[in-house]
């Protein structure tokens, strides 16, 4: 995830991803206010979604078919930059 789309992420809208090795599709749920971690990085944004549908596949090319290895709802995301 680049700046451009943590700052045009919505509710109700498909975010991707990697995380670690993993490639991640995210159908994003209702925003709320992030409250900070003291162990949160203070040069990082954060923002908090909750409800969230989740999916993720090993490999890039299964990603792009749409072949999921997990797929779960209201899953609390956050997405940081």
């Amino acid at each position: 995830m680049n700046e451009l789309e943590f700052d045009s992420a919505k509710s109700g809208e498909p975010v991707y991803g990697k995380y670690k090795k993993l490639f991640v599709y995210i159908e994003l749920g209702k925003e709320e206010e992030y409250r900070g971690n003291p162990q949160d990085n203070q040069k990082t944004q954060y923002r908090l979604f909750r409800r969230c549908k989740v999916e993720y596949s090993k490999t890039e090319e299964e990603s792009e078919q749409g072949i999921y290895q997990y797929d779960e709802t209201n899953i609390d995301v956050i997405l940081y930059w």
